[in-house]
C-alpha cells in the first residue's frame, strides 16, 4: 500500500514583500518608458559642417578707355574756384587742378586747407555734364594719434579730462581762442558778444588769441602788419576795453571786402578815446608779442588746436554756436538759466 506523502503547507506572503515587487516591477516599467522616450524624441545626427566656400579670386581693375572729356581743365579750375568760394573753409585755400576719371567721367581734386593742427583735405568731385556740376565735396577724417578721455556732455560741449576748476569767487572764468582775422573766428566772437551780453553777471571773460588765419597772411603782408590787429586788442583788453574797440575793429576789415590787414590809421579810428590811457596802451603795444606767445602755450595746455573755442571754469570746452546750451548744462543755477 502506498503511503500518503504530506506536503509542507505554503506560506503565505507577508505584505513587505509583496510591496517590493510592485515597486519592483512599475521602476522597471518606468525606465523602459523612459529609454523609449529617450530614443523617439533624441534630434537626429547632424550633418557635419560645410566647408568655408573658397572665395573667388577678385576681377582685374578696368582700364578705361582715354576719351575727351566735355570741358578743358581751365574750365574745371574755374569751376572749382567757385564752388571753393561757396565753403567758408575753402575760400582761402589755393585752387589747384583738378584731374580727369574717364571711369567715372568726374573731375577730382584735393583742396589743402592749412590749420594750426595740421592740414585738412577737403576732396571735391566734379561732373563732367554738359554743364559742369558739383557732385561731392567732403572733408578727410583722420584717425587721431590716440584717443582722448575727455567726454561730451552734450552738444558741442566737452568735459576735459584732468582739468580742475579754474574760476575764483562768484564769477565762473571764460576764455576764448580766436584769430582776428580768422572767417569762422569772426561769426563766432558776434556769437560770444552776444552771450557776454546776456551772462555779464555770471561770467567773467578773456579773450586768448591763437593764430591760423593770420599765420597765413603773414606770409603775404608780413608779421608786423598781419599782428598789429592782436596787439590792439591785447592791450585794450588789459584797460577793459576790448568790447568797445573790437566790434568798431571787424566792421571795418568787413568793409574792406579784400583780404588785408587793416592798417594802423584804421585800428587808431577804433580805439575808445578819453576812455583810454594812451600812454599805458603805447607800452603796452611793446610787450604784447609775449602776451600772444602766452596764449598759444595756454591752448596747448587744453588741447586748443582750432578757432573759435571757448572754455568755461578751465575743464569745459564749448564751441561758440552752443555757448548757451553748454554754459547752462554745466552751471543750471547761474543767473540767465533758470
Amino acid at each position: 500500500m502506498k503511503k500518503a506523502v504530506k506536503t509542507a503547507p505554503t506560506r503565505p506572503m507577508r505584505p513587505m514583500q509583496v510591496q517590493m515587487q510592485y515597486l519592483t516591477l512599475a521602476l522597471s516599467i518606468l525606465a523602459i518608458l523612459m529609454m523609449a522616450a529617450f530614443f523617439m524624441l533624441a534630434p537626429p545626427p547632424q550633418a557635419p559642417p560645410a566647408p568655408c566656400p573658397t572665395p573667388e579670386p577678385l576681377p582685374s581693375p578696368t582700364v578705361c578707355a582715354p576719351q575727351t572729356p566735355e570741358h578743358g581743365v581751365c574750365d574745371a579750375k574755374a569751376y572749382l574756384s567757385r564752388v571753393m568760394a561757396t565753403y567758408r573753409e575753402m575760400m582761402r585755400s589755393e585752387v589747384p587742378y583738378p584731374e580727369y576719371d574717364p571711369c567715372t567721367k568726374t573731375w577730382n581734386a584735393i583742396v589743402r586747407i592749412p590749420s594750426t593742427g595740421g592740414e585738412r583735405r577737403v576732396f571735391v568731385r566734379i561732373n563732367d555734364t554738359p554743364a559742369l556740376m558739383l557732385d561731392n565735396a567732403y572733408l578727410e577724417i583722420v584717425r587721431p594719434p590716440f584717443i582722448t578721455e575727455d567726454r561730451v556732455l552734450t552738444n558741442g560741449t566737452l568735459l576735459l579730462a584732468g582739468k580742475i576748476n579754474c574760476s575764483n569767487g562768484s564769477l565762473v572764468r571764460m576764455m576764448e581762442f580766436s584769430d582776428p582775422y580768422c572767417p569762422s573766428c569772426i561769426l563766432g566772437d558776434e556769437k560770444v558778444g552776444a552771450f557776454t551780453q546776456k551772462f555779464n553777471s555770471s561770467v567773467d571773460f578773456e579773450y586768448h588769441i591763437l593764430p591760423s588765419t593770420m599765420q597765413q597772411m603773414e606770409e603775404r603782408f608780413g608779421r608786423e602788419d598781419v599782428n598789429r590787429f592782436a596787439y590792439y586788442l591785447v592791450c585794450t583788453q588789459k584797460q577793459h576795453l576790448l568790447s568797445a574797440f573790437m566790434p568798431c575793429a571787424i566792421q571795418k576789415y568787413r568793409q574792406k571786402g579784400v583780404e588785408a590787414p587793416l592798417t594802423k590809421e584804421e585800428l587808431d579810428a577804433c580805439l575808445p578815446g578819453s576812455a583810454l590811457d594812451l600812454p599805458q596802451f603805447e607800452s603796452c603795444l611793446h610787450s604784447a608779442y609775449a602776451e600772444v606767445a602766452f596764449d598759444k602755450s595756454l591752448a596747448q595746455t587744453y588741447g586748443v588746436t582750432e578757432t573759435p573755442v571757448v572754455l568755461f571754469d578751465c575743464k569745459y570746452r564749448v564751441l561758440p554756436e552752443f555757448l548757451e546750451t553748454g554754459f547752462c548744462y554745466t552751471h543750471p543755477n547761474a543767473t540767465g538759466c533758470r
